[in-house]
């Protein structure tokens, strides 16, 4: 049964979902003609992995890492759940340090790990919603097996200081994983240059297919699989390998590594045009988060105005945008909770991120729609 899809200009929410490239989908489309098993000698197989060979070196150059530190996985949520459980596994018992504001992918195995024994200690960040390096220096105890902490927030955008983490934790001798599922495709990121040991990627973010994902695992660092069988990917991996997804994802993934390096692509004046128009008709609103951030990501507090019920009435006008988590049920940001925010700000605060099919126009009209939504939620009566 065919959907109408809703107009790609009104879409904000990049940050979620983006929709795949032009060249991506041709890729991925004339590359469905070699189905064998990668894993088979015969000669379909061999084309096929040779096929995944190719894309493995092409993420691998897009990151600057080495062929063989490329796992291609179900996309970032495996990617991080592979990255905590698979070195937890390693140090039984042992200390964890993760960032309070991570996405829920690896909270949610941090605690599960913390269940099975394992301590963990969670670093809040600062009002700014980065962490401060010496608040994670000061987490760190002798049995502390791996710190994770991600490039850039999904909510708020801000960046993290990956770069001074990742040498804090060389420096002690402890693996240190990036989740840089958000950050890829809108920052530039150049791995050899950054001493992470693990770093999750997802190509859906970046233009590329869903389902699919790389975990970096650098070389030297030894890490038990997620996934058992018969012994795929040298044994990081067990499953067959989909090869035109993978060969899609490389396509993006250089694409996503080239745009990033071009600042003509960015969308940071538009972000910047979105947040001024919003200022100057609703004063009151503030920005959550302040310093370095994706150029693509804005999140705001609406005093007043519900996040589910803003996302609800921009929805009526057809504008895709962002609550922080479980917006249905209008629970309240984790992230913005983290960073101090009280439960009412971090439920009343939504989350813009802007991609290559938003124009001047558009960003006119939701701002139109979300002043309107505002006056709506503000001046309407109050729910028993």
């Amino acid at each position: 049964m065919s959907q109408a899809v809703p107009a790609p200009e009104r879409y904000f929410d990049y940050n979620g979902s983006t929709p795949l490239g032009e060249s991506v989908q041709r890729v991925f489309v004339e590359t469905l003609a070699h189905y064998g098993n990668a894993a088979a000698p015969h000669p379909m197989g061999r084309a096929a992995a040779a096929l995944i060979d190719g894309a493995r070196a092409r993420i691998a150059r897009a990151l600057g890492v080495l062929d063989e530190e490329i796992v291609f996985t179900s996309g970032g949520t495996e990617s991080n759940n592979q990255a905590l459980a698979g070195s937890a596994a390693l140090c039984p018992r042992g200390h964890l340090v993760v960032g309070a504001s991570e996405h829920k992918s690896v909270l949610a195995a941090a605690h599960a790990l913390e269940r099975g024994g394992h301590e963990l200690t969670l670093v809040a960040p600062r009002e700014c919603g980065a962490i401060a390096s010496e608040d994670i220096e000061a987490a760190l105890r002798e049995d502390t097996c791996l710190v994770s902490v991600m490039w850039a927030n999904n909510e708020t955008g801000i960046c993290q200081p990956v770069g001074e983490l990742a040498a804090l934790c060389r420096r002690r001798k402890i693996r240190f994983h990036c989740d840089g599922v958000a950050a890829f495709g809108k920052l530039p990121i150049d791995l050899s240059r950054v001493a992470c040991d693990l770093f999750s990627l997802s190509g859906h973010k970046f233009h590329g297919p869903k389902g699919t994902g790389v975990l970096f695992v650098r070389s030297g660092t030894a890490i038990e699989p997620l996934l058992r069988g018969c012994g795929h990917q040298k044994g990081l991996r067990s499953s067959t390998e989909n090869t035109a997804a993978i060969v899609a994802l490389a396509e993006a993934a250089e694409l996503a590594a080239e745009a990033a390096r071009t600042p003509g692509d960015s969308p940071a004046a538009l972000t910047q045009d979105l947040f001024e128009s919003l200022r100057g008709a609703l004063p009151n609103i503030e920005r959550n988060g302040k310093g370095a951030c994706l150029p693509n990501t804005l999140n705001v507090h609406f005093p007043g105005a519900p996040a589910h019920r803003l996302q609800a009435l921009l929805a009526e006008g057809g504008f895709s945008v962002a609550a922080g988590a479980s917006a249905a049920s209008g629970s309240a940001s984790h992230v913005l909770l983290s960073m101090g925010h009280s439960a009412e700000r971090a439920s009343q605060s939504l989350r813009f991120s802007l991609g290559s099919a938003n124009t001047a126009e558009s960003v006119a009209g939701l701002v139109q729609a979300l002043v309107h939504a505002v006056h709506s939620c503000r001046t309407a009566p109050s729910q028993p």
